[in-house]
């Protein structure tokens, strides 16, 4: 979906009419207590709720992650959305109706529209694979919710499409010529149900062809941000928040078939963090089931380990040699069906992948299964003490030979990205103070800050910008944001914020001032210990100091 191009105002009217409680219901369940509602955090996972919804201040922080914001901010980060695209979602959730001058980029829409219209006659070709399609046990019904078509040669011509909108979607390659002429086509759908790639498969027994062609990224198409299947099995996936992950376009198709409806793929590639991201947004059971050969079993592994850097605990479904998702929903549904019924926890696979090998090969293997388990360490260190005491007392392995053969020296090295930056909480009471219009009416450097993004969200009240416009524009701010307004602090408590705020920028303006104007500002801080805020306004007869600018 392209870019909207929305104006803060109606960012903020939108907000004005919503109620955070209702956005936020239609993804968990809430419970209220007291004044405000409480959920287990949907972003990470936790056994006692540490997620908060305030209906009062229209604002959700969850005190366990730190992730906050307001409704458009939950619904952007549920979603994996763009801030765009969650003021559309909003919209649609409260039924308020985006103005009609509100247009999507332009070159975005037009690709999407020639994806759908290039999707629509590959199907409509249909009849040419329809005997291929019986041999791989997909009906038609299967092909028409997937939209899987058939590209003869001359499709170009036949679609006279734009020459530059073909080429974004991969449908000609770089010399003009056809990219996918008489291949089975797989239309890749993104999270929104946009068409915005494809997919052929070859229909030849001609070795020296390549089994699938993908178009390359695009704009719109980024493989490490698209799971195949994810738009036809997103329903499915939110409800059960459980989610299979196989490795083929046809292992999502065949089962979806057998009424496995909560499965998806990567595109073509491996697992990536930014898929393991996506996922860990709506599902907090992961189903690892690939190919039941080498290559399947070392991308568990692998992917596993994406999976435990997040935090969340991976299942396998261990199939037979030889077989893969989609043979297995062809040949043995059912049995299929038993297996994904009752997945086995990855440390439990491991072993018994570790003990199908010689002792010989063992070792190799251990190492990539105690290094898909390392990021627990720091993350999850009771589990990651049970696993390696598994591992220790089958294969006896020991601390000597962890620290031997993975040289990790701190957890910033193993998870830096979760690592938080400490903020003081003068520093967060004294931004919100500046958000409720009680600074006084001076300037403040944002020198005086050792937090980053509080310095950075005291440049931008001070420079203007509304609580609304800095959360649209920095989404990472948003939960500092929520996170102050959650503060239960008294009014005291924010004078003496102020005041140790403003006591260290004028002492940092003394440094740069005449002997008789540090006398006449060295009083004003001593004065400043004693007085109430009330007196700060006696700074503004002081010729070196600026009016603060209004957060309106």
């Amino acid at each position: 979906m392209g870019n909207l191009k929305i104006p803060y105002s109606f960012i903020q009217e939108i907000l004005s009419r919503v109620d955070i409680v209702d956005i936020v219901s239609n993804y968990i369940q809430l419970k209220q207590v007291g004044r405000n509602y409480t959920a287990l955090c949907p972003f990470h996972p936790e056994k006692t709720p540490s997620f908060v919804v305030s209906p009062e201040k229209q604002i959700f922080k969850c005190f366990g992650c730190g992730i906050g914001g307001n409704a458009i901010t939950f619904v952007e980060k549920y979603e994996n959305l763009s801030f765009s695209e969650a003021v559309r979602r909003v919209a649609e959730i409260a039924g308020i109706e985006l103005p009609s001058h509100f247009k999507e980029n332009e070159e975005s829409f037009q690709i999407e529209e020639a994806g759908y219209r290039a999707a629509s006659y590959f199907h409509s070709k249909l009849s040419s694979i329809l005997s291929y399609l019986k041999e791989r046990g997909i009906s038609e019904k299967e092909a028409k919710k997937f939209l899987i078509g058939y590209a003869p040669q001359g499709y170009s011509k036949e679609l006279n499409l734009n020459p530059k909108l073909a080429k974004e979607l991969g449908l000609l390659n770089a010399k003009g010529r056809e990219f996918f002429a008489e291949r089975l086509i797989v239309p890749i759908f993104n999270h929104f149900g946009k068409i915005v790639a494809f997919a052929g498969r070859t229909l030849k027994n001609d070795k020296s062809l390549p089994k699938y062609v993908n178009s390359p990224e695009s704009s719109l198409f980024k493989k490490n941000s698209i799971l195949y299947g994810f738009y036809q099995s997103k329903e499915t996936i939110l409800k059960e928040k459980k989610v299979v992950i196989v490795e083929g376009y046809f292992d999502v198709i065949s089962l979806h078939k057998i009424g496995v409806k909560n499965v998806v793929a990567p595109m073509g590639t491996s697992l990536t963090e930014n898929h393991v991201k996506i996922i860990k947004q709506y599902a907090s059971f992961p189903i690892l089931m690939f190919d039941g050969d080498s290559a399947g079993r070392k991308a568990t592994i692998r992917s596993a380990g994406l999976f435990f850097a997040k935090g969340i605990e991976p299942f396998v479904v261990h199939l037979p040699e030889g077989e893969d998702p989609d043979s297995m929903a062809i040949s043995n549904p059912d049995k299929l069906k038993g297996l994904l019924g009752s997945p086995i926890s990855f440390i439990d696979w491991a072993l018994n992948f570790v003990d199908s090998f010689p002792q010989r090969e063992q070792i190799g293997y251990l190492k990539e299964i105690v290094g898909a388990i390392l990021p627990l360490r720091d993350i999850d260190p009771l589990r990651f003490k049970l696993y390696f005491a598994k591992l220790s007392s089958k294969y006896g392995i020991n601390e000597k030979w962890l620290l031997l053969n993975f040289r990790f020296s701190s957890r910033k090295a193993l998870n830096s990205e979760n690592e938080e930056e400490f903020i003081p909480d003068k520093e967060k009471r004294f931004v919100r103070a500046l958000i409720e219009k009680k600074c006084p009416p001076i300037q403040i450097s944002p020198l005086n800050f050792t937090s980053q993004k509080v310095s950075q969200i005291v440049t931008l009240i001070q420079n203007g910008e509304s609580i609304e416009e800095i959360q649209a524009r920095y989404p990472d701010l948003a939960s500092l944001i929520a996170e102050t307004l959650f503060l239960e602090v008294t009014e005291e408590e924010l004078l003496k914020a102020v005041v140790s705020i403003l006591k260290k920028e004028l002492k940092r303006r003394m440094k740069l001032m005449k002997y008789e104007e540090k006398v006449k500002l060295a009083k004003l801080i001593q004065s400043l210990e004693k007085r109430d805020i009330k007196d700060f306004q006696v700074l503004r007869n002081f010729e070196q100091l600026k009016p603060c600018p209004t957060t309106s």
